[in-house]
């Protein structure tokens, strides 16, 4: 037996058990659930006649999931693009070009320049992920003669789980060997080839040639200072100035870096010196995201991999989703319950590479 959820977007009980549905008689007569004659442990009988107490416990569930679920660290970086969630396929077009000027008294009627310009084409595949949970008759029954809820760990095990997976996908293509027998071939905001093409080169520090800011040393504060300017004018250069690089990404290790290298005799620290130099350049505060999952991908000895974009602009860089992470089916199944979600992806797609850079550092 299936339960009919809520689909309608604007009510606030979407993806919920209809609870008029639970009310009906008709509910009742299906559920064996609400047929069958329950024992207690003392001997004592109890009947499930109506599916509103269970329907209300399952919400319960299903509600906590959907109100404490928080997306992590790639919602607040990238800007989403949405495709209907039964596509197999998605693409994105754009408009490119260079635009072009003339003196007008150089000029015939004729010879006034026009721009030009070409479309370019981005597709991939989407990609259904799925998960579930469930919970037995003895559970739903304890639930409702102690007037209880039911347990939400498992649930939220598997929201998380699931946000893992979307993490990385948007990260790395799932590189690593959490998820290396998906084998979906996939890039993420982190190691495209196009990007890998053009990488900043760390300066030589006091501390070492490699690069590194965990272990720089005070004489090496303007170098290290340096390096992040370096990488977000990488941006604004090889974008022919379209772009400005208004977020930068780094794993923990190299924030803390930042945070605690200052020079002798000077109260400021390189990331509080930077972010106010960089304020200055694009006009507006930059953002600093901490994303441990950069921590490996760089290409000296596998070290962290610093990342500056363009986050604001879509067309720069977003992630594909066709459905977020939802509860697709509550079913009666036999000795218990049982709830499907899913969700629809398409991972990171950089559609203009100008506006990203990447500096590789050793750890």
């Amino acid at each position: 037996m299936r339960f009919p959820l809520i689909q309608d977007a604007n009510d606030p009980n979407c993806g919920l058990i209809d609870t008029r549905w639970a009310a009906s008689p008709h509910a009742a007569q299906s559920l064996q659930f609400c047929q069958q004659l329950h024992v207690d442990e003392n001997g004592s009988s109890w009947r499930a006649d109506s599916a509103v107490p269970l329907s209300r416990d399952l919400n319960y569930v299903l509600a906590y999931v959907r109100d404490n679920y928080r997306p992590l660290k790639y919602a607040q970086i990238l800007q989403s693009i949405s495709v209907p969630d039964w596509a197999e396929r998605w693409e994105i077009s754009k408009i490119v070009g260079n635009g072009k000027v003339a003196l007008g008294s150089q000029l015939g009627q004729r010879d006034i320049p026009r721009p030009d310009f070409d479309r370019n084409t981005t597709t991939g595949r989407m990609f259904e992920v799925v998960n579930g949970y469930g919970y037995t008759n003895r559970e739903m029954i304890r639930a409702a003669k102690l007037g209880i809820n039911p347990q939400t760990e498992r649930a939220m095990i598997q929201a998380q789980a699931a946000e893992e997976f979307l993490d990385a996908l948007c990260a790395t293509g799932l590189v690593g060997t959490a998820y290396a027998d998906f084998g979906l071939g996939l890039t993420g905001l982190g190691n495209d080839a196009d990007v890998d093409d053009s990488l900043v080169v760390g300066t030589t520090k006091a501390s070492g040639a490699n690069g590194a800011w965990s272990s720089a040393v005070a004489a090496d504060f303007a170098l290290v200072l340096d390096d992040l300017h370096n990488l977000i004018s990488k941006v604004y250069v090889q974008s022919n100035e379209k772009h400005n690089a208004d977020t930068i990404i780094m794993p923990l290790d190299e924030f803390n870096g930042l945070n605690r290298l200052r020079p002798a005799n000077y109260a400021a620290n390189v990331l509080d010196t930077f972010k106010t130099e960089w304020a200055a350049r694009i006009g507006k505060p930059g953002r600093i995201f901490v994303w441990d999952r950069f921590a490996a991908l760089g290409t000296i000895s596998s070290g962290p991999r610093i990342v500056a974009l363009n986050a604001s602009d879509v067309n720069v860089a977003c992630y594909v989703t066709g459905k977020p992470y939802g509860v697709d089916q509550v079913l009666e199944v036999t000795r218990g319950f049982e709830v499907n979600a899913s969700m629809v992806c398409g991972g990171v797609r950089l559609l203009d590479k100008s506006g990203v850079a990447y500096l590789d550092i050793a750890a």
